[in-house]
């Protein structure tokens, strides 16, 4: 089936009424002798995969008109000329066409420098080919200072090369986030010295993945106390020369090929060494010889088995489930124990839509949406296609969701990339946000936009969603090409704000102004002994409050980006909660009374520090 044929179908399947007319203006433009596959995606061809139960309902069509929403109104402030947010990512778009190009980059929001306020990173693309790399454009480190200040140079962080994303986290454990840096070649790990600067250890602790990485998660996935990395690859393709497939209506005869031309590769799984250094047990692991073309992956414990899965977002190739089965000591390098995993997303209902079909999954965000007590799944979509919801129902597995929701029938008509769930207005309940825009801009075709809105969906705390986007503010009433996403209290007010990296387009600082009737609680945990420092595994649950109300602590998530590693528990109409439960990853419980809401540092074994948002973490400990 040819582009246009695939395009025609997907607008029979939603239902347009001028269908007839649409189609035959499509398919009676003159036979396209080599057209670009469309990168959207069908029924699955793999015959292992079987679909999901789907959670049914009539499906609506989707819309985005200006709506009035009874109950709280979102709002937030686009602030990036008033922080002198001068991010602009560069792609090297100059009508080549090339598959790097449509993916752009990710951002964290993490603290550095542990002053207590979140500084933000952007990872930045270059010229391409490769060999034709200058100084021009850097990775972009910006610390909060009340506003963002560009202090690249100065922490030392300075580097070039096409890169895609990025994961913050302690690995080493002398309390200082670093950063790992993917990219389209060779990927890097940046060590954080603690004066403000970092310096470049990926040789020496032997974590480079040289060909195209997407997305990354830090976490203990041994139990021994030190984050680990799961480096997410995506496609086997050259830059030089690089693949080009005909389109007889495109403005230069080319466009864009399909990720299905090309051949997936193998994910890396890194172990740490505790000793600045990573052993690659991929294979050992049971990790490799999957194909998936990876984009982004989330760690969490998502079947409370008391460990971590990795669940890996792929583009048109089944979902990864890995589930840990048990530790081995390995037989190729002394001293380290290698988690051993099994893929079973099939199993679990998570590998395709409930209607059956693949998914062009590019982002993995995770949160219990409807206070069931399990962690839910959200991966974005492609063009025509719905976002998908994979609820959890605990042992059962995964459930599609996606229309029960409307989160599905809502963003069919958008190209989604980076989804956070978060807390907007502290009522209790996760909503979600979401990033968009196309991977090239084929606006000759009159069939898909290129620039598009963002979604902000509402949780209605009845298993339903929705899109209150379009009144949240003027950045939602824009049209930007949208791709990473990461979450984090920029301005420390107890709410959490919006990071995001464009296409040919400044970055975005959203603060988050919804105007509220509840607080939180926001808890920083810091983990000892064999429980990572960074926290990632820890979950802290509010005792007696029902439906039920919990938030762990995961690696990865949105689309090549790093949210921030706080837990934010909205109190809801409460003034304090009675008792918090703290299950840290390595099993340790602890239960903290009366907690009112506010900012806390949590040190593992030693309760719970309300702190001013202006305290040093430096000092607490």
């Amino acid at each position: 089936m040819n582009y246009q044929a695939r395009i025609a179908y997907r607008l029979q399947h939603l239902g347009v009424a001028s269908f007839a007319v649409l189609a035959w203006g499509i398919c009676g433009c003159g036979q396209n002798p080599d057209p670009a596959p469309t990168i959207s995606r069908g029924a699955s061809s793999n015959p292992a995969a079987t679909a999901p139960t789907q959670i049914a309902e009539s499906p609506s069509r989707p819309s985005r008109p200006a709506i009035t929403v009874p109950g709280t109104q979102f709002q937030f402030r686009d602030v990036t000329d008033d922080w002198k947010l001068d991010f602009d990512r560069y792609d090297d778009i100059a009508g080549e066409h090339r598959i790097q190009e449509g993916i752009g980059g990710g951002v964290a929001a993490f603290d550095y420098d542990q002053d207590g306020q979140l500084d933000l990173f952007f990872a930045q693309g270059s010229r391409l080919p490769r060999t034709k790399i200058t100084d021009e454009f850097s990775n972009e480190l910006y610390r909060n200072t009340g506003g963002l200040q560009r202090v690249t140079a100065l922490a030392g962080l300075t580097s070039y090369g096409y890169h895609s994303g990025v994961a913050a986290g302690d690995v080493d454990e002398d309390g200082f986030p670093d950063l790992y840096i993917t990219a389209f070649g060779k990927s890097s790990l940046w060590h954080n010295n603690g004066d403000g600067t970092f310096v470049d250890v990926s040789q020496a602790a032997k974590v480079v993945v040289d060909s195209w990485s997407s997305s990354s998660a830090l976490a203990d996935l041994n139990d021994d106390g030190l984050l680990d990395l799961y480096v997410v690859t995506y496609l086997d393709a050259n830059d030089d020369p690089h693949r080009k497939c005909k389109e007889a209506r495109a403005p230069n005869g080319y466009s864009q090929c399909s990720p299905t031309l090309y051949a997936a590769m193998d994910d890396v799984l890194f172990i740490n060494d505790g000793h600045g250094g990573f052993v690659d047990v991929t294979h050992e692991a049971g990790i490799n010889g999957k194909d998936g073309k990876g984009l982004a992956v989330a760690t969490c414990d998502f079947n409370h088995d008391g460990v971590p899965e990795i669940f890996v977002a792929n583009d048109g190739t089944p979902q990864f489930l890995y589930v840990r089965t048990g530790k081995i000591k390995s037989t190729v390098h002394e001293d380290i124990v290698v988690p051993v995993f099994e893929e079973r997303a099939t199993e679990q209902g998570i590998t395709l839509t409930g209607e059956g079909r693949s998914i062009s999954g590019m982002s993995a965000a995770h949160g219990d949406y409807d206070r069931d007590g399990w962690d839910d799944i959200y991966v974005t979509n492609f063009y025509l296609e719905p976002n998908i919801l994979f609820r959890n129902l605990g042992p059962a597995g995964f459930a599609d969701a996606s229309t029960s929701s409307r989160l599905g029938p809502a963003t069919r008509q958008t190209l989604s990339f980076g989804a956070e769930f978060m807390d907007v207005d502290h009522d209790g309940w996760p909503d979600l946000v979401v990033t968009s825009g196309h991977i090239e801009d084929r606006t000759y075709l009159k069939l898909e936009p290129y620039k598009m809105h963002a979604h902000l969906f509402r949780n209605d705390r009845n298993a339903r969603f929705t899109d209150v986007a379009r009144t949240a503010g003027s950045y939602f009433e824009s049209l930007r090409v949208g791709r990473g996403l990461a979450l984090g209290d920029m301005d420390r007010d107890g709410d959490l704000d919006v990071a995001i990296s464009h296409r040919q387009d400044r970055a975005a600082l959203l603060l988050n102004e919804t105007p509220r009737q509840n607080s939180a609680v926001v808890i920083r945990p810091i983990g000892k002994g064999r429980t990572a420092r960074s926290g990632v595994g820890t979950r802290v649950t509010a005792v007696g409050v029902v439906p039920t109300q919990f938030q762990e602590l995961a690696g990865g998530g949105s689309f090549q980006s790093a949210s921030t590693l706080e837990i934010h528990l909205g109190l809801a109409d409460q003034k304090q909660f009675d008792q918090l439960e703290c299950r840290w990853a390595d099993g340790e419980v602890e239960f903290w009374p009366n907690v009112a809401p506010g900012y806390y540092i949590a040190v593992q074994g030693r309760g719970l520090v309300r702190i001013e948002t202006t305290t040093s973490l430096k000092s607490v400990e």
